[in-house]
């Protein structure tokens, strides 16, 4: 009790008061970094949704056949200068060899076409991709039938993309 009785009371209040500054500053600089933490993580979800929203404005048709065996999932992606077109197979632990007959339009021209055109190894992460630079002011269209190596059809659709009617 000797030592309680030396310190004045003043000097416990500055020591308090000393604590208690030192807690607000550190909770409020962990207030501050949480605020901007949280701001900056916001304004990337939003730039991010926005970039992919113009990057992937498309008008199209699609219209194909799907079977309870259909292995693939058709993708398309309409970009401003670049139109892609992807297909993966539907299990994740799939990983086939196929073959693809395909006939890309522009404007009703025959710009590529694929005749049993192989792909090895498709799976998630190694899909088919058949990517062309894009003519805004054109209407694509992409006709495709995938087999598998014994000639059984696993995929057959198409994709109609129409021209774009502003430069978004």
């Amino acid at each position: 009790m000797d030592k309680l009785s030396h310190i004045s009371y003043t000097e416990i209040f500055r020591r308090h008061r000393l604590n208690n500054i030192t807690r607000f500053v550190i909770i409020s600089l962990i207030a501050l970094v949480v605020v901007v933490l949280a701001a900056f993580l916001l304004a990337n979800l939003y730039f991010s949704v926005g970039t992919v929203e113009k990057g992937s404005e498309q008008v199209a048709g699609i219209s194909g056949e799907y079977h309870d065996d259909d292995l693939l999932i058709a993708r398309s992606h309409s970009y401003k200068d670049l139109l892609v077109f992807t297909y993966v197979p539907r299990s994740p632990q799939e990983q086939i060899d196929l073959y693809a007959d395909y006939e890309l339009k522009e404007d009703g021209n025959v710009i590529t076409a694929g005749n049993n055109r192989p792909y090895e190894n498709i799976s998630v992460d190694n899909p088919i991709i058949i990517e062309i630079p894009r003519n805004n002011s054109s209407a694509y269209e992409l006709d495709i039938s995938i087999k598998d190596t014994e000639g059984k059809r696993v995929h057959k659709s198409s994709i109609t993309i129409w021209p774009q009617e502003n430069d978004n």
